[in-house]
């Protein structure tokens, strides 16, 4: 299958429950006066990005760990799963900005060029949905995590990842792993089904679930009526 999204943010590979008025803080300048603190915030705690966390406590067991005066706090490791929704504009808009932020030394104008696009793209036939894992720390836990998505295919995944919405479900139409650009892996569904959207203002919750592989479980519930976005649902 011909990938579906991969052209539109492939170009930039090259390219180094909320109240809501925590949504509105988003709306209240443009995204290009945004600290890399805010557009952190929004991709990891937002109505658009969430952070599933894991914990590793695998090392603080065995014969090494008795005879050792370490302390156990300094032997868990924790993975966060940032949940995005790639294809809702605040979203792309936080991830140009913190590029912008982190290269600003070293963008060229047809490199900013780009963000901009990227941020302003619309994405009228898909929703988007990138999941990236990252630690503080190197574990087998999160070397096994990422593996896993590198790993996972389109049809091993066809029964077992979908969108829950008003009572209904629509399964991913397309998986792609992590590529180069730091975004993730990417999950592809309808944005349409029966030729309606499938998320409305009215929908209550969205719910992402997914079983990527080994032990981990993605689970991650949106509120709605809490993604609007410049007067617009963004999803």
């Amino acid at each position: 299958m011909k990938p579906v999204c991969r052209v539109v943010v492939s170009s930039f590979a090259l390219m180094l429950a909320y109240p809501l008025s925590l949504s509105a803080q988003w709306n209240k300048k443009p995204y290009t006066e945004w600290s890399e603190k805010e557009a952190t915030k929004l991709l990891n705690d937002s109505p658009w990005g969430q952070t599933q966390a894991l914990t590793d406590t695998s090392q603080m067991t065995g014969q090494a760990r008795a005879d050792s005066n370490q302390s156990r706090v300094q032997e868990v490791f924790n993975i966060n799963l940032r949940i995005r929704f790639l294809s809702a504009k605040p979203v792309r808009q936080a991830l140009s900005r913190r590029m912008e932020i982190k290269n600003a030394e070293k963008i060229s104008a047809e490199q900013a060029a780009r963000l901009k696009a990227f941020a302003a793209a619309d994405f009228p036939d898909y929703i988007v949905i990138t999941v990236l894992s990252e630690s503080d720390k190197a574990s087998s836990l999160l070397q096994q995590t990422q593996q896993s998505f590198y790993k996972r295919t389109t049809s091993e995944l066809k029964n077992n990842t979908y969108l829950l919405a008003g009572g209904k479900r629509v399964f991913i139409k397309e998986y792609q792993p992590p590529g180069n650009d730091g975004f993730g892996a990417r999950y592809i569904f309808p944005r349409l089904v029966d030729g309606k959207p499938f998320i409305t203002p009215e929908t209550g919750d969205i719910l992402f679930h997914s079983e990527p592989g080994g032990s981990t479980v993605l689970n991650m519930r949106y509120k709605v009526k809490e993604m609007m976005f410049d007067g617009k649902l963004e999803y």
